[in-house]
């Protein structure tokens, strides 16, 4: 078995050993995954090294609280700036924080793990004069629904002009279609089929095999508008921060 595949089916491992886990509860199995890293002397392998570095990182970020005087830190608030504000909505793991780094000024944190993102993190799009700030979100576990941070994930929607439903080609498409658009009547940003937000669906990784058939599945179960996106084609992100500022209508002077 080559070190790919070693570190492919460990991380999926670990992914499935965390999911359901927070705080001190997800901190102690996370030193148990890195002291089985020992253990198995698997850390003399480069890969498990940088495993355990990303392990520890995770670790470190649970920890670190900011203290701020008189008020309680909250992870998903972020200030509104910019000429617009659109929120990435979508299922854990589909690709968010790597279209966030492609197309910002930001770079946010990503891995193969489910819930990699665990705060909100706000970056800027900037498209000929205009500056939009693109907020990415938790993804949301839909086999947790009764989750508090869905709850916070929606509240951050709320503040945005736009609402950008990310959606995995390589994915079930049925699956996070009807789990997104069911969050979003359940809070009632989706009201009858009505709205005052601008819905749009960006569809990533369609550069994988396979991805033309869920292309078009996307196509029939959406009314809304979809931009495919490749993050390995210049062209295909250029023309989503066009699409982008072009959703939010936004007024020049």
């Amino acid at each position: 078995m080559s070190n790919y595949t070693k570190i492919k089916w460990y991380r999926f491992n670990i992914a499935r050993r965390i999911r359901i886990l927070e705080g001190e509860a997800l901190i102690a199995e996370l030193e148990a995954i890195i002291e089985d890293i020992y253990n198995k002397k698997l850390d003399k392998m480069g890969v498990f090294k940088l495993q355990i570095r990303e392990l520890e990182g995770m670790i470190a970020e649970i920890k670190e609280k900011p203290k701020q005087k008189g008020r309680v830190y909250d992870p998903f608030h972020i200030p509104s700036s910019g000429d617009g504000r659109i929120a990435l909505f979508g299922l854990s793991n589909v690709g968010k924080s790597t279209l966030m780094n492609a197309i910002t000024n930001t770079d946010v944190k990503i891995g193969a793990y489910l819930h990699t993102t665990r705060v909100a993190h706000a970056g800027t799009l900037e498209y000929e004069d205009l500056r939009i700030q693109i907020v990415d979100v938790p993804g949301f576990l839909d086999w947790k629904e009764d989750w508090n941070i869905n709850r916070q994930i929606v509240r951050v929607a709320r503040t945005s002009d736009a609402i950008m439903l990310v959606i995995d080609l390589s994915m079930n498409i049925q699956r996070q279609y009807d789990f997104l658009i069911k969050q979003l009547e359940d809070s009632r940003l989706l009201v009858d089929g009505e709205s005052q937000y601008k819905f749009v669906i960006i569809a990533t990784k369609g550069d994988l095999p396979g991805t033309e058939e869920n292309f078009k599945v996307v196509q029939e179960v959406s009314p809304f508008p979809i931009i495919p996106i490749s993050i390995m084609q210049e062209d295909s992100l250029e023309n989503l921060k066009k699409s982008l500022v072009d959703q939010l209508e936004i007024v020049r002077v």
